[in-house]
């Protein structure tokens, strides 16, 4: 019976020390969070020291522009008997003459300058450095609003880029432009420049080229609506026979339709043009643009073209529709045409 006390009191005993243990080890991995070094990145008296050089530079630069503005207005004039702050004489040792002959130094030295001032030539060339950031400007919008659209390289063609072509195909391309006007409000949304791919799409891109040039029997995306506009998806045009989505005359064989061409191109970038039907087999003239890349419609529609420039443009045609697809406004291609082949 002692034996078996002492050993129950042995096992809590034991017990207690584990639980001790337990409770007193301390982690081997810190995966506290590192402490804030506030002095790593606020430093008060760097702050105050810039601000006060701040303040001298710009007094320093109020005093240069003082004295600028005073040989400006006075022509280089100088009256060393007068003080410029206070206006009155000051009294010198020495007569008129040599006052005279210091008032004709400063004269000259101050017509110098006047002369340097005006006639220096800039460091910078200005007209480059504004060109230079209307560029970088217009590039950091571009890459803010369609990243997708943006890599490392200058040419990148984001259609091209993700295609499985067929080897050693020679990429062939066109371009055309679309001038967009808003009826409603009377306005010109601006002027869309599109790129075909003659090469991968000879049918699809010739049918639309055809249809982008002055035809004798009236037939052309001139005076066209584009008759449905979904934010944020697509929109649709190129009605040449009703204008309103019910119609459409292929250009290439005189036909009402003709057969899809391929499926090589995909709608993986915004601005995408795409041939739009009912069903497969079943293009004439009518065509999408895409707001965004949108790959769901691979494979159903034959894209032939992209949106190169005035995106712009196309954001002004999205801002014009509903959801629903209906527009808010009366907007028409008021002009289209083609370029020479590139």
């Amino acid at each position: 019976m002692q034996n078996k006390l002492t050993r129950k009191v042995s096992w809590e005993d034991m017990y207690r020390k584990h639980r001790n243990k337990i409770r007193s080890a301390k982690p081997k991995v810190d995966n506290k969070p590192p402490l804030l070094e506030i002095t790593a990145y606020y430093k008060p008296g760097t702050i105050e020291a810039n601000t006060a050089r701040l303040a001298q530079i710009e007094e320093d630069n109020f005093k240069l522009i003082r004295n600028i503005n005073i040989i400006y207005r006075t022509k280089g004039k100088t009256d060393c008997f007068r003080s410029a702050a206070s206006n009155e004489k000051i009294k010198v040792k020495g007569n008129d003459d040599n006052m005279i002959k210091l008032n004709q130094k400063k004269f000259k030295e101050n017509v110098a300058f006047l002369d340097k001032l005006v006639h220096v030539k800039p460091q910078v060339d200005f007209n480059e450095m504004e060109e230079h950031y209307k560029n970088h400007l217009k590039l950091i919008m571009f890459m803010t609003n369609f990243p997708e659209s943006y890599k490392k390289k200058k040419h990148y063609d984001p259609l091209i880029a993700t295609a499985e072509l067929p080897k050693n195909i020679q990429i062939k391309k066109s371009k055309c432009f679309l001038d967009v006007h808003n009826v409603t409000e009377n306005r010109l949304l601006g002027r869309m420049m599109i790129e075909v791919y003659d090469s991968i799409v000879p049918k699809t891109a010739g049918n639309f080229k055809m249809l982008c040039q002055q035809r004798p029997d009236g037939l052309d995306y001139s005076g066209t609506l584009i008759f449905r506009i979904v934010p944020g998806l697509f929109c649709l045009a190129g009605d040449v026979e009703y204008s309103i989505g019910l119609g459409g005359i292929s250009a290439i064989n005189g036909e009402q339709y003709f057969d899809d061409e391929n499926y090589l191109l995909g709608h993986n970038a915004p601005g995408t043009l795409s041939m739009y039907n009912l069903e497969k087999n079943e293009n004439a003239s009518q065509f999408m643009i895409t707001f965004k890349p949108l790959t769901v419609l691979n494979g159903r529609h034959v894209v032939f073209g992209r949106v190169v420039g005035g995106m712009k443009t196309l954001k002004l045609i999205e801002d014009s529709g509903y959801a629903t697809g209906k527009p808010k406004h009366k907007i028409v291609i008021s002009k289209c045409g083609i370029f020479n082949d590139s």
